[in-house]
C-alpha cells in the first residue's frame, strides 16, 4: 500500500478530482476575461473538449497542459513535476567510494582437518 504523499489532505475519487480540476480552469478562464470558444482556439482544441474539462466529465492530459498554457498557467504544471534541486545520480557520482575492505575467514589451526 502506498503512503499518502500529503496526508492531511482529503482523499478524492477521480470524479472529484477531475471536477475539482475544471472548475479551477473554468475560474482561471473568467479570470482572464475569456469565454471558452476564444481559450479553446489559444490552446487549438474544440470548444467541446475544453466544456468537457470544464465540466469534470473527462479529459487527457494533453488537453488540461494545451489548457494550461493557453491560460499562462504552466507554474500549475510544476507544482505536478518539481524540478529537483539536486540530481540523485549527481549526487551518486559525487560521492567518494569507500575503501574496499579485505574479509578474513579464521583459518583452521594447523595440522587440524578442517572437515
Amino acid at each position: 500500500m502506498m503512503d499518502q504523499p500529503f496526508p492531511d489532505s482529503p482523499v478524492r475519487s477521480t470524479d472529484e478530482w477531475e471536477a475539482r480540476i475544471g472548475s479551477q480552469v473554468r475560474a482561471s478562464r473568467l479570470d482572464a476575461g475569456l469565454d471558452q470558444i476564444s481559450l479553446a482556439r489559444r490552446a487549438d482544441l474544440s470548444t467541446s473538449t475544453l466544456q468537457s474539462l470544464e465540466n469534470g466529465r473527462g479529459s487527457t492530459l494533453s488537453t488540461l497542459v494545451r489548457v494550461l498554457r493557453a491560460l499562462g498557467a504552466e507554474d500549475a504544471l510544476d507544482a505536478l513535476a518539481p524540478a529537483s534541486a539536486v540530481s540523485p545520480i549527481d549526487v551518486l557520482r559525487s560521492a567518494d567510494p569507500a575503501p574496499r575492505r579485505r574479509v578474513y575467514r579464521p583459518r583452521a589451526p594447523r595440522g587440524s582437518s578442517g572437515s
